[in-house]
């Protein structure tokens, strides 16, 4: 699943391409995964048409004023174009999560004469292009430029959801969000309190809990505490103030660095050209189980936990 870094660069190529942008149409080809309204999507969605004509009609002629990021939620932020809105003086807001495979790919005739409309969805150079459109993308935004904004998810587990701005305190995702490990607020008392509530917590749980932190999951965690030098199955009970502040230092260094090289393109996350984010080849323990640690050449290991599964170098961490 994309995480802070990969859904922060989608959501700052999507704000420099998108802003200004009106919305010609959209079509919606997995009814399912869009939805009107604050309340919480069920596991199993049911399609509705009604919503979905709702969806497109409310969206069709908004300008988009930017997009932002929340956790790991995509916040795009519209202007009200309609007379309705306008009178109420009320704005929408697309809150869009990619769950495991969502991807955005935004094309105009350059990238398309570049392309030829051909991108490899998937991060392995042996892996077919596409042609998009194609099967899986499920809705497709297009601008009064032409250009497209195609929304990708193999899986279909990511939505789309389209909310008033007096709804989005009534949103349950942006409700349960822990702070924002890049803002300011965040500080190594904030993190530390937010740890120790659950005293008996694996700490590699306590980092992917979304009310601790946002935005971590599990490659960052185990980045985060391989340079911290803390296993990731030691409990939050047992880790000491000095080792806090490492995990802590570790937070923001670990998620700046991600976000300059654009993300970790393992999985299906791609760029919104479709290119790959460069950190995966900074990782030193996630996805390198039985390879050398990069630092003392002892071979990495790891640990299931609540079903995930947390790498680390049992020398350089304890």
């Amino acid at each position: 699943m994309p995480e802070l870094p990969e859904v922060q660069t989608v959501a700052s190529e999507l704000n420099r391409k998108l802003k200004n942008r009106k919305i010609k149409s959209v079509a919606v080809n997995a009814p399912k995964m869009v939805a009107v309204g604050p309340a919480a999507l069920p596991p199993k969605r049911q399609a509705k048409s009604y919503q979905v004509l709702k969806f497109i009609k409310l969206l069709k002629g908004q300008k988009i004023l930017g997009v932002k990021r929340r956790a790991k939620l995509i916040i795009i932020n519209l202007s009200p174009t309609s007379l309705k809105l306008r009178r109420t003086g009320r704005s929408l807001h697309l809150l869009v999560h990619l769950k495991m495979t969502g991807q955005f790919i935004f094309e105009d005739k350059k990238l398309r004469a570049k392309t030829h409309g051909l991108y490899r969805m998937f991060n392995k150079l042996s892996a077919p292009k596409v042609l998009l459109p194609g099967k899986h993308t499920h809705v497709i935004f297009t601008f009064s430029d032409a250009s497209h904004l195609y929304f990708n998810d193999i899986r279909k587990f990511g939505y789309l959801k389209l909310v008033r701005d007096d709804e989005l305190d009534q949103v349950k995702e942006l409700k349960e969000y822990g702070p924002e490990p890049l803002d300011k607020k965040f500080t190594t008392g904030v993190f530390c309190s937010a740890a120790q509530k659950t005293p008996h917590g694996k700490i590699k749980e306590v980092l992917m809990d979304p009310k601790t932190v946002a935005g971590i999951g599990n490659i960052y965690s185990d980045e985060i505490l391989f340079l911290s030098g803390v296993r990731p199955e030691r409990t939050v009970s047992r880790i000491q103030n000095l080792e806090f502040r490492k995990i802590y230092s570790n937070i923001k260094l670990v998620l700046k660095k991600a976000i300059k090289a654009k993300g970790s393109s393992v999985g299906d996350f791609v760029r919104t050209d479709g290119s790959w984010g460069g950190f995966g080849k900074f990782h030193f323990v996630y996805g390198r189980k039985g390879q050398k640690c990069k630092k003392c050449g002892t071979i990495i290991t790891s640990v299931k936990l609540n079903g995930r599964t947390g790498s680390f170098c049992p020398k350089c961490q304890r």
